[in-house]
């Protein structure tokens, strides 16, 4: 099987093994709706490599740590580092990785579904001067409803005398 090697200097999503990669994940039953290529070198453990980000339809994400020697360092499952078995075959190792993805799917959608997410600090609801205003505009007609309920009683007062 002829193993994905990947242009480090020239990666991107539209490299011929990135297309062949989100290829072979499509085969193996995962659909890649969102493919991003990190433009920064990063460092660990002594070996520098550059990320593949793939986003896939269940939100869940894989990035592949792309070493300068365009193979795969290491790959990450939802920002948990997964090993792989099958390291020199690649489309075995998409299988595996699609497999890990389909046992931890219930998991991760129960995580998805339990965080909260909170609004950005600079937006505010309109809600607390919507309540502000209409309370305001309650009491002008309330007002208005007792000025007019006073003229009635003053015209009612005159018919009768």
């Amino acid at each position: 099987m002829k193993s994905l090697l990947f242009s480090f200097e020239d990666l991107s999503v539209k490299d011929k093994a990135a297309k062949e990669a989100m290829k072979y994940f499509s085969r193996a039953g995962a659909n890649v709706v969102q493919q991003d290529v990190s433009t920064a070198v990063k460092r660990n453990s002594g070996v520098s490599y550059r990320e593949m980000t793939l986003t896939f339809a269940d939100s869940q994400k894989v990035v592949l740590r792309i070493k300068q020697t365009g193979d795969i360092f290491q790959v990450l499952l939802n920002n948990k580092l997964l090993p792989i078995k099958n390291q020199d075959d690649h489309v075995a190792a998409i299988t595996e990785i699609v497999k890990a993805m389909d046992s931890g799917r219930s998991k991760f959608q129960k995580l998805l579904a339990a965080a909260k997410v909170r609004p950005p600090a600079g937006i505010r609801t309109a809600a607390p001067k919507m309540e502000q205003v209409l309370i305001g505009k309650r009491d002008a007609l309330k007002a208005a409803i007792a000025e007019v309920r006073a003229e009635i009683a003053t015209y009612t007062g005159a018919l009768a005398t």
